[in-house]
C-alpha cells in the first residue's frame, strides 16, 4: 500500500501499539481540498517487526470536515468486550462547529472486529456525544448536551452482544453569563446486531 505522506492529514496519522508483536495504524488520507475536506479512512493492523499488513479496513469519503470540523480522532482497542470470539478496536471522532451563535460539539464512534485478514465495521459514526446551542452570539441562550454511555448485554446465545445505551440530556439555559436553569432527562435505548451492523432496535 503506497500513500504518499503528502496526500494525508498527518497531524491525524495514529499508530497504537496493541501488544508486543502488533499496531493499530490509522491513515486519513485526503481525498478532496476544495469547498469541503473529504478523507479516505484506512485502520489497520499491522506486524510491528516487517510492517506487515495483517487486517485492513478502507472506505472512500468515509468522513468530512467542512464547516463541522474534524478535530481530533482516537483509537482505542478493546473499548468493549461486544463479542466472545473477536477482538474489537474503536474509533473516536471529535467535530466542533466554530459558529458563536450555534455552537456544536459531536463525538462519534465506529467499532470495528477483526475477522481474519479483514477488519469489519458494525457500528457506524454513532453519536456518544453532542452539544447544540442557540446563543445571542455572547453569554445568553440555551445549550443541550447529550451523554450517552454504551454497556453490552453480555448474552451468549448471540453472535454479538445487544449494546445498551443511556442517553443523559440536560439542557441550560444561560443568561448573561449565569446559569438561569437546568433540566436533566434519561432515556434508554437498546442497539442489536443484525445483518453487518448494529442498529436501534425499534
Amino acid at each position: 500500500m503506497k500513500i504518499e505522506k503528502e496526500a494525508c492529514l498527518t497531524d491525524f496519522i495514529i499508530e497504537k501499539p496493541i501488544s508486543d508483536s502488533e499496531s493499530i495504524i490509522l491513515i486519513p488520507e485526503v481525498l478532496n481540498k476544495e469547498e469541503y475536506i473529504s478523507i479516505n479512512a484506512h485502520v489497520l493492523i499491522v506486524n510491528r517487526t516487517n510492517s506487515e499488513i495483517k487486517s485492513r479496513f478502507f472506505e472512500k469519503e468515509s468522513w468530512y470536515s467542512d464547516a463541522i470540523r474534524l478535530n481530533k480522532i482516537e483509537v482505542i482497542y478493546q473499548p468493549y468486550i461486544i463479542s466472545q470470539n473477536h477482538e474489537t478496536v474503536g474509533i473516536v471522532i471529535d467535530y466542533y462547529g466554530s459558529s458563536r451563535v450555534n455552537p456544536y460539539e459531536s463525538t462519534e464512534l465506529s467499532l470495528f472486529v477483526r475477522n481474519g485478514a479483514t477488519l469489519e465495521r458494525v457500528l457506524k459514526d454513532y453519536s456518544i456525544s453532542q452539544l447544540n446551542g442557540e446563543t445571542d452570539g455572547m453569554s445568553s441562550g440555551e445549550y443541550i448536551e447529550h451523554k450517552k454511555t454504551i454497556s453490552p448485554i453480555i448474552n451468549s446465545l448471540s453472535k454479538f452482544y445487544d449494546l445498551s445505551i443511556t442517553d443523559t440530556i440536560t439542557t441550560t439555559v444561560m443568561e448573561d453569563g449565569t446559569e438561569k436553569s437546568v433540566k436533566t432527562v434519561t432515556t434508554t435505548e437498546t442497539l442489536k446486531y443484525k445483518n453487518g451492523e448494529y442498529k436501534n432496535s425499534f
